[in-house]
């Protein structure tokens, strides 16, 4: 009689584990996180005001710039290990360019960086004037410096906002 109850048990604690086992497996699939947009209850919607301008998409890498159109280039490097906090970022820095050179960020650095106008993620002036979105390592971006406008200006690596650097167009 023992044997049966014993294997009676064996059976319903079989039973409940395997119960346990699905009811696990869809309760962590229903809380882990997705990847892609997914709805919720915070996020929100930029406004048109909070979105790029025109004129700093048309300085984004993506845009095409014809650099044999320019006959004076300023090359601002980003240097190698500038992802550590506290080593030197941009060289030269504080850049400077006349109105009628193209700007370019050369990354000298092995990991992705940007340079964007503002003095950082929470300037509400971020990206607004240049952005030239990821420049991977080995890559360069170029932006007119006319697109970027007469007068000194703060720019930051996105990726990394600690790098901090300054360019004045005259």
């Amino acid at each position: 009689m023992a044997d049966k109850t014993d294997k009676r048990a064996f059976i319903a604690l079989m039973v409940l584990a395997v119960i346990t086992g699905i009811v696990t497996f869809y309760a962590f699939g229903a809380v882990t996180p997705k990847s892609g947009v997914v709805d919720s209850i915070y996020r929100q919607e930029l406004p048109p005001e909070a979105t790029a301008s025109e004129d700093a998409a048309a300085g984004a890498a993506g845009a095409a710039v014809d650099e044999s159109a320019y006959a004076n280039k300023v090359e601002i490097k980003i240097l190698k290990g500038s992802s550590t906090q506290g080593n030197p970022s941009y060289d030269p820095n504080p850049g400077s360019a006349s109105s009628d050179a193209l700007v370019t960020w050369v990354n000298d650095d092995t990991v992705p960086h940007t340079a964007t106008s503002g003095a950082g993620p929470s300037d509400p002036e971020s990206g607004k004037l240049f952005d030239t979105g990821i420049i991977m390592a080995g890559d360069k971006a170029s932006v007119p410096a006319e697109k970027i406008g007469a007068g000194e200006h703060d720019y930051h690596c996105t990726v990394h906002p600690f790098m901090q650097g300054k360019i004045t167009i005259t």
